[in-house]
């Protein structure tokens, strides 16, 4: 194995290069930068090779990835989506018992949800690799909507690249692919990469489709009437206060009734069922905030109007896939 750039315990901003001949490196190596992996080689085992070049660049880590032989590979537990874009060879994927093939311009995205399995990787096939983190992706669509938002995202397993907001996505990811080694590039100053990753996570919910893309497409957050933007204000003023569905017709000037057509007809989901998301993500964000000042669950939980840690717990565990005691230890 080599290595060049710095290797410590998180990646950084710095690119490292890595090279590899066996199929235990490789696998280290891969899960150190993306997640769990396990590789096998289809051919002759001796003939067997892995190159990797990644960075960190904010929520995104983004790799140049490529195989000397046919592989098939098995993904472990997912916490990010994860966006593969071949530049060359071609690539077998399944998940969710969805099977889709992929190659130059077609690209495959996997949910953090779910096993993943690759039955081949041709030899020689270049690839793109783009992890994103799952919560910056949907506190960007639900900012974009201006609500909170069910995740995962059901964006489809293949994604066609060749033509549309697709096209442009492709050639942003193209474009940091080709300033990866460029260590005195624009993608590695902080004042460009924060907008670089922004209008990557905002390309992916534009150029794919998922359960959201009608909403965004359509600007539905202009035409909210103003007793459910009322209500929605006084949501996002203070979400961990006491507040009923009462309070927040009394303070839209509606009655409870109104108040509840007008989130179902607008939002697609009722006053409480809002304020409970709202909520949930801002203790998603603190818990994986390194500035929590060691402060604990039911602390967390309790600033953001979560007062029975057991449903909150549970509640939390439906939207992001794991308890919140195992992202406060994660983001530590």
């Amino acid at each position: 194995m080599s290595v060049d750039g710095e290797r410590h315990g998180e990646l950084s901003t710095a690119p490292v290069r890595y090279h590899a001949s066996s199929v235990d490196e490789t696998n280290a190596m891969f899960d150190w930068s993306y997640c769990p992996l396990t590789v096998q080689p289809r051919g002759a085992a001796d003939a067997f090779s892995f190159d990797l070049t990644v960075v960190q660049l904010g929520p995104l880590t983004i790799g140049d990835l490529a195989y000397g032989v046919d592989v098939s590979t098995g993904l472990g537990y997912l916490d990010a989506y994860q966006l593969n874009l071949p530049l060359a060879g071609h690539v077998q994927a399944r998940q969710h018992g969805t099977q889709t093939a992929a190659g130059p311009g077609w690209a495959t995205l996997f949910r953090p949800t779910g096993a993943v399995d690759q039955p081949l990787i041709s030899g020689g096939c270049h690839q793109i690799a783009t992890k994103i983190d799952a919560s910056a992706l949907e506190v960007t669509l639900a900012e974009l909507l201006g609500h909170p938002i069910q995740g995962p995202l059901r964006i489809p397993l293949g994604n066609d690249f060749t033509t549309g907001p697709g096209r442009s996505l492709m050639r942003m990811l193209r474009f940091l692919h080709a300033e990866l080694d460029n260590r005195n590039g624009l993608i590695h100053q902080p004042l460009i990469a924060s907008r670089l990753w922004s209008c990557v996570l905002t390309g992916v919910l534009l150029a794919t489709d998922h359960q959201y893309r009608a909403e965004l497409a359509g600007s539905v957050t202009a035409s909210r009437p103003r007793h459910v933007k009322l209500a929605i204000d006084a949501m996002e003023a203070d979400p961990g206060r006491a507040i009923t569905v009462h309070d927040l017709a009394r303070t839209a000037g509606v009655s409870v009734r109104s108040l509840q057509e007008g989130f179902q007809q607008h939002i697609g989901m009722s006053p409480m069922t809002y304020l409970r998301r709202l909520r949930l993500t801002k203790a998603h964000e603190d818990l994986r905030s390194p500035d929590s000042g060691g402060r604990t669950v039911t602390e967390i939980a309790n600033q953001w109007g979560f007062l029975h840690l057991g449903r909150f717990a549970a509640a939390y565990r439906t939207q992001y896939g794991k308890p919140p005691s195992q992202t406060l230890r994660t983001d530590d």
